[in-house]
């Protein structure tokens, strides 16, 4: 009976907000999450203070299963791989077998250009986890283009994956993007289809996005595959940036199953602090806790 957290778009630097992170903390260390999956743009502009703000913010997070990837806003500099190693994770991504057919840009610096210590910018990995007996695997897939808004995936990534993938046994696959593979907006994930090709390929049951800082939740059906998943796209958790929708997080209790229950949580500034307004997808529960400095 897994319990996953779902947190995107952070934004920390200009875009962040300036109400006290600490009260959505101690209020997400509460909910004492399975796992948490967090789907870009920790950053606003790359900036190396802007990641370890971000790593700081999520060092505070009680959970042992933590799960980043990038966002577009955390691709705006040349040293943005670098930064997420250095503070958000630092572990073995996947590289594309065959380099001569890439073709999406910036996916390697020219070392001519550039003093890096590492010249490929592309942060796709794989994480694997045991929880309460089930095992999870993540995959981290970099929907994002060096300095560019719009999302690209690359494919001899994604068959650089693939080939990962069936090396490994487990019980649950969770998809991690920063764009939608199904919704779009200002800036796109050009090549959703692919995606979309590469999760009915490997049974993908979920997947989970940020980006566009508003809510969504849909369930697909291929009905020439006789696959469909369901996609989790959730809202910024700290923007100042949110028009059309309020920060959030969302929770998914004994994910997968019959019994899974669905909140969303809207985070409210007050002028002492934060409201917590929780509602229930499908359900009647509507509950507001107030947190205050």
């Amino acid at each position: 009976m897994v319990k996953i957290l779902h947190i995107t778009d952070i934004h920390f630097g200009p875009y962040h907000w300036k109400v006290d992170d600490n009260l959505i903390i101690d209020h997400i260390n509460g909910l004492a999450p399975d796992i948490i999956l967090n789907t870009g743009d920790l950053t606003s502009d790359s900036l190396p203070e802007e990641f370890k703000q971000a790593g700081d913010f999520l060092a505070k997070l009680e959970c042992e299963n933590i799960v980043s990837i990038m966002g577009n806003h955390d691709k705006y500099s040349k040293r943005s791989h670098e930064l997420f190693r250095e503070y958000i994770y630092d572990g073995d991504f996947v590289k594309p077998h065959n380099v001569v057919k890439v073709s999406k840009r910036k996916v390697f610096i020219n070392p001519k250009t550039a003093n890096l210590n590492d010249y490929f910018t592309e942060v796709n990995y794989l994480r694997e986890f045991e929880i309460k007996g089930e095992k999870i695997l993540a995959i981290c897939l970099d929907s994002c283009q060096f300095q560019h808004d719009d999302g690209r995936v690359e494919l001899q990534i994604l068959e650089a994956l693939s080939d990962e993938i069936s090396k490994r046994q487990f019980d649950r696959v969770l998809l991690l993007t920063h764009h939608s593979v199904l919704s779009t907006d200002e800036c796109p994930l050009i090549n959703s289809q692919r995606v979309v090709d590469f999760i009915h390929q490997h049974k993908i049951q979920a997947t989970f996005c940020g980006h566009t800082h508003e809510l969504e939740i849909v369930e697909v059906k291929d009905l020439v595959r006789g696959t469909k998943f369901r996609q989790f796209m959730c809202g910024s958790l700290s923007s100042v940036n949110i028009p059309r929708e309020s920060n959030m997080f969302c929770t998914y209790e004994h994910f997968g199953t019959q019994d899974e229950i669905i909140t969303v949580t809207r985070l409210l500034p007050t002028a002492q602090g934060v409201k917590f307004k929780q509602s229930v997808v499908g359900g009647e529960l509507d509950l507001c806790i107030v947190a205050t400095n």
